[in-house]
């Protein structure tokens, strides 16, 4: 069977392992002359954050305001994944980065639409490997993604120590 990685989906939390993870992902890219979609996805707020803004603020408020402070927030997010991207990511990033974007929505459904979106060949993200009983509390994006991907996934354990 001929295997080859041509595209690569990275999902980051802009966390301070990211480096070390686009590190996996930039190392496959070099290997394969393969290229990176770099995604970070913004959770929406809360049911609780909407409800207060409804009690605290007028709906011809929130409407007016809604749109602006909606790009406010996209375009903030892209600086800082640009920010992340120059500050922190290898220096020959930009010969295999593609594109970055920054979407809103649940993180793991949002990275298995942009892995189909791009046609990704394999996902690379960051696992804290909690145990079974946490992510059933808490969850796991990692495992989500993992077990309802199409696509391999390449899971860079990130240790708890330095976490």
């Amino acid at each position: 069977m001929d295997y080859s990685i041509r595209t690569i989906l990275y999902a980051t939390d802009l966390g301070p392992h990211g480096p070390m993870i686009f590190g996996h992902a930039y190392t496959l890219a070099k290997q394969f002359d393969a290229k990176i979609h770099v995604l970070h996805v913004v959770e929406p707020l809360s049911d609780y954050v909407h409800s207060l803004i409804e009690m605290y603020v007028s709906t011809e408020i929130q409407d007016d305001r809604r749109k602006e402070i909606e790009q406010s927030a996209i375009t903030e997010m892209h600086r800082r994944v640009d920010a992340f991207c120059k500050d922190k990511l290898h220096a020959d990033a930009h010969t295999v980065v593609s594109d970055m974007r920054v979407i809103e929505g649940l993180p793991a459904q949002v990275i298995l639409d942009e892995a189909e979106r791009v046609k990704a060949d394999l996902i690379v993200v960051g696992s804290h490997g909690r145990t079974a009983l946490g992510e059933m509390f808490i969850g796991s994006v990692a495992h989500k993604v993992t077990v309802k991907s199409t696509v391999p996934v390449l899971l860079v354990p990130i240790s708890r120590e330095s976490a």
